[in-house]
């Protein structure tokens, strides 16, 4: 009997063992294009677009709510601090990094934000990006 035990143990840290792989293994870095939108405002009532980014948009970033992009009626939140995204509420922004498809958040490494026919890197800055501040560090 408890070699059974043992046996049957064995077997399914074995199997979590090679899922735990198998997810790591479908993480990879994909590239995304959508507009950028605040999370409340969208949330409470759908608002988008250029107008509401210039304004609510904009403020809500700069305030610290989370952003996100709309991607074919999906929003990714974005895993990363909104406020050096604030004047971008609103554009058509390109975002490069890891999705997590259950919490429909995005790990972004790259923003990039549309300007006419050529995109420009906007500077990420969190404890996870260079020149990020470290959260733990009180001024």
């Amino acid at each position: 009997m408890r070699k059974l035990i043992v046996t049957l143990c064995s077997g399914a840290l074995l199997v979590g063992g090679l899922s735990l792989a198998a997810m790591a293994a479908d993480k990879e870095t994909k590239t995304v294009e959508g507009e950028l939108i605040d999370t409340h405002c969208y949330a409470a009532g759908g608002a988008k677009g250029a107008d509401h980014g210039k304004t609510c948009g904009a403020k809500c970033a700069k305030s610290g709510i989370p952003v996100a992009v709309l991607v074919d009626g999906k929003v990714w939140t974005l895993a990363t601090n909104p406020k050096p995204l604030a004047d971008s509420v609103g554009k058509q922004v390109r975002v490069t990094g890891e999705q997590n498809a259950e919490t429909l958040t995005f790990l972004a490494e790259k923003v990039e934000v549309k300007d006419g026919d050529a995109w420009k890197e906007v500077k990420l800055n969190d404890a996870h990006h260079k020149g990020g501040e470290d959260p733990e560090k009180k001024s």
